[in-house]
């Protein structure tokens, strides 16, 4: 418990305003919308396998959420941990996704997981300094995806991978981002849209190119108390995927009072919110659905209140 407190104290810092932080000529205007987000639809059931991958001879656990009752093949999220969780953090949006007819695979990385916080924050931040941790995260993913595509259920031409925190760098390296010394053999073409929760700083790690590489919608998320002190990481600073990349349907959503572990908390009362972006960026981009895209892209997500919506 007292590691957990260490990481909620160093992982907020201090907070901006929505109009600082949001740029006039990415930003979405406030318009009236009749579009509501989808009730759930399904009770969820949830199971927990794990994988062993004899090339890297790694052991990939996974818990799966999926929607009782729907009929198959369903679109597939594939969802990547924060440094010191695992596949059965993040629970509240496993559940909300599945509520409403999406298979929710959520996959622990072995290495930067939460039985390395239990050895020590101290041993935790330095597994975070090694490259093949961050290496072994899309690997970890696309591998599941391999273990999954032969099951009738799973629709392997819906694939969303998403992310928080370093979970988010993997979900954006799955759809294409370059880190430093990469040629783009972590990218997984399987993946056409990618969620990525408060980016790390990535720093030298990530050269001013590499986010060229991404093609497919990206909905990036963050808040406006999202810095890390113990990263040295600002508000601002989240931004930097968002605005470092040339691809087009990019939506950047900044929610007001939300901080770094808001995503993580096993409940918060900003989870709502987020959990209807997500499900809106989902409907829109891998179900066609034509009300949730315009939510998100003509005025509707933007007049909630504590939101700024931003797009490419």
């Amino acid at each position: 418990m007292k590691y957990l407190c260490v990481i909620a104290f160093f992982a907020s810092s201090c907070c901006r305003s929505l109009d600082s932080l949001a740029e006039e000529r990415y930003r979405v205007a406030p318009a009236a919308s009749s579009y509501a987000p989808r009730a759930a639809a399904y009770a969820v059931d949830e199971s927990v396998e794990t994988f062993h991958d004899a090339k890297r001879n790694r052991d990939v656990p996974v818990r799966i959420y999926v929607p009782h009752g729907a009929t198959p093949p369903l679109p597939v999220v594939v969802f990547s941990h924060g440094i010191g969780e695992d596949r059965d953090s993040y629970a509240w949006l496993g559940r909300a996704l599945a509520s409403h007819g999406y298979i929710s695979v959520h996959v622990t990385h072995a290495g930067t997981d939460r039985a390395m916080l239990k050895s020590g924050y101290l041993n935790l931040y330095r597994a975070t300094k090694k490259k093949e941790n961050w290496v072994n995260r899309p690997l970890d993913v696309s591998f599941v995806l391999d273990q999954l595509a032969s099951r009738h259920d799973f629709d392997m031409t819906r694939i969303a991978a998403a992310g928080h925190s370093a979970g988010a760098f993997t979900a954006l390296a799955l759809a294409g981002m370059r880190p430093a010394e990469s040629s783009g053999e972590l990218a997984d073409r399987r993946v056409k849209v990618a969620i990525a929760m408060s980016t790390p700083k990535l720093g030298d790690a990530m050269p001013a190119s590499g986010y060229d590489f991404i093609t497919v919608p990206v909905l990036h998320m963050t808040g406006t108390c999202d810095g890390s002190l113990i990263y040295r990481t600002t508000p601002r600073d989240r931004r930097i995927p968002f605005m470092a990349t040339h691809a087009r349907n990019e939506y950047l959503v900044t929610f007001k009072g939300v901080n770094h572990n808001v995503f993580s908390n096993v409940a918060d009362e900003h989870h709502g919110d987020i959990a209807d972006v997500t499900l809106a960026f989902l409907d829109a981009w891998l179900r066609g659905d034509d009300a949730a895209r315009a939510w998100l892209d003509a005025g509707g997500l933007a007049s909630r209140r504590g939101v700024a919506v931003e797009r490419k």
